[in-house]
């Protein structure tokens, strides 16, 4: 009889239980080992990943290194060389750390730009700037300075266009703006581009009388006060579009349109003829 047949099988299957048991634990702790070696070498990995990608956006072919590498374009009238003075960059920068967005902003906010499109591009390193520039419909004085404005009311000092290379040509003109008229602009113009009689210049010197410059002659208007009762003096206007055919220009005075429905015409005197010999 042999010493295993003397084993009890209870402690066998017991001894076979423990010897399974420790083959697992060895094989979670080999596993543990395994997944603990691949987080560090993972980890390494990505360290150098980010290391190289970190080094390589710096090298100096990133560089923005001069102001030839942003191209500008959609400009008319201002020379490139003015907007890159709006700018105000300083040179050199690395592409991906451009504040394109205070850039735009940067030149939104210059009078003579109304809407602009930042853009960059890596090959080559270079930014694309696109403007679109305001278009003056009138010579325009605010404040005692000289300047023009456009259709939506934004006022473009005169200085922006005197090295410009193109000076915008307009007929209308607007005198003694204020931000309070400002206002009125965007609903006024259009009405003075349909007038029944042309308005070549508008007066507002004097806040309590809009005068208007016509092909009738001067106009006065009164106080602004809304759009309603502008389009009504208006049409006053165009209802005396015969005068010029029975009273001489040079003896109006002026024409009153304060009261929109009693129109009056103030005339000079004529000199009493000469006695004749």
């Amino acid at each position: 009889m042999t010493d295993s047949n003397l084993i009890p099988s209870d402690s066998l299957q017991d001894q076979r239980q423990t010897d399974s048991l420790q083959d697992q634990r060895q094989t979670l702790r080999h596993q543990r080992r395994l997944k603990a070696w691949q987080g560090v070498w993972r980890f390494l990995f990505l360290c150098g990943m980010t290391g190289g990608l970190i080094w390589s956006v710096s090298l100096p072919h990133w560089l923005i290194r001069e102001k030839s590498q942003i191209k500008i374009l959609g400009n008319q009238r201002l020379h490139t060389e003015q907007i890159h003075t709006m700018l105000e960059m300083n040179y050199p920068q690395l592409i991906w750390k451009l504040p394109i967005h205070d850039l735009r902003e940067k030149l939104e906010n210059q009078p003579p730009l109304e809407s602009v499109y930042l853009t960059r591009q890596l090959l080559p390193v270079e930014v694309t700037i696109m403007v679109k520039e305001r278009e003056p419909v009138a010579e325009a004085t605010m404040g005692g300075k000289a300047g023009f404005i456009d259709d939506e009311g934004v006022w473009i000092p005169q200085t922006v266009y005197q090295d410009a290379k193109e000076k915008p040509s307009v007929k209308l003109k607007v005198l003694g703006l204020t931000p309070q008229s400002l206002t009125y602009w965007k609903s006024i113009y259009p009405l003075i581009l349909n007038s029944p009689i042309e308005i070549t210049t508008i007066d507002w010197d004097d806040p309590s009388n809009l005068i208007l410059h016509t092909a009738l002659g001067k106009v006065h208007c009164g106080t602004y006060t809304n759009q309603e009762r502008f389009v009504e003096q208006l049409q006053g206007l165009g209802k005396l579009r015969q005068l010029s055919s029975t009273v001489a220009r040079e003896r109006i005075i002026y024409i009153d349109l304060s009261k929109p429905d009693a129109p009056s015409v103030h005339l000079k005197d004529i000199p009493p003829e000469s006695d004749q010999p």
